[in-house]
């Protein structure tokens, strides 16, 4: 989990569409039923938040928060955790980029002879 710099947050926080709405509005008991129109509400603030992208970032590196954070869902968040983790481990997987190999110089003959060695 990485730490968050607290002025950082201040900065941003202080300009979210959510300091004007109802708190309990990013919390709902779940995604369905009444509530599914709460989350709905939420979602419909952080539309218009001109701050989502950090709130979502903090949320993000956080760890589990509850609530609606940056226009996700708890569940939405795990999943965005669960996909970057995937694509972690499929690019460290992959062959590392490797340096293209000098060809030998050719001598005056016509044959291969390795390249000089540094002395």
């Amino acid at each position: 989990m990485r730490t968050i710099a607290v002025d950082h947050l201040a900065e941003w926080w202080s300009l979210a569409a959510c300091q004007h709405a109802d708190p309990d509005l990013f919390f709902p008991v779940s995604g369905t039923g009444p509530d599914r129109a709460q989350l709905v509400g939420a979602k419909a603030v952080c539309a218009r938040c001109p701050v989502r992208s950090d709130c979502l970032r903090y949320a993000l590196a956080a760890g589990p928060v509850q609530g609606v954070w940056g226009g996700t869902s708890e569940e939405e968040r795990r999943l965005l955790r669960q996909r970057e983790a995937k694509a972690r481990v499929r690019a460290a997987r992959r062959p590392a980029a490797t340096t293209p190999v000098r060809p030998r110089a050719a001598s005056r003959r016509g044959c291969l002879e390795p390249a000089a060695a540094d002395s």
